[in-house]
């Protein structure tokens, strides 16, 4: 097993490139996991690959410590900015809502109108899909 580890660390050590604009990280942490920690590739390909040989080590790593935590990884743009509420409306006399998020220097992302204001994060975590969902569904 560790020839195995060590193979992987490696591959994924060739795809690596000091000022790469791309790391691999949890979605919900926005933390790099090991064997990454640190790491920038310097595509999008490179990442994804690379996302695919941090899964199989860990995976690995998970046979020797099952208590090892099971994270899941994606592929992500160092430089991208993340999303921020800018506002939300709701016209009296109205039932129309508008949403809007955005990154940094107000470059809009996303708005949408007539749609529920749902929460997707609570104390700095993202939220699971099903506590979204049945947001998503109360408000309809």
């Amino acid at each position: 097993m560790p020839d195995r580890l060590e193979a992987l660390h490696r591959r994924i050590d060739d795809l690596t490139h000091p000022e790469g604009e791309f790391a691999v990280v949890c979605p919900r942490s926005g933390k790099r996991p090991v064997p990454v920690r640190g790491a920038s590739f310097p595509s999008a390909s490179a990442v994804e690959t690379a996302v695919e040989l941090v899964c199989e080590y860990r995976d690995l790593l998970r046979e020797v410590d099952p208590h090892l935590e099971s994270i899941p990884v994606v592929a992500a743009e160092k430089t991208a900015d993340p999303l921020t509420f800018s506002g939300a409306s709701e016209s009296l006399g109205r039932s129309s809502r508008s949403v809007t998020l955005s990154g940094e220097d107000d470059d809009e992302w996303l708005r949408m109108d007539d749609a529920p204001v749902v929460h997707v994060r609570r104390g700095g975590e993202l939220l699971d899909d099903g506590t979204v969902s049945l947001q998503l569904r109360s408000k309809l």
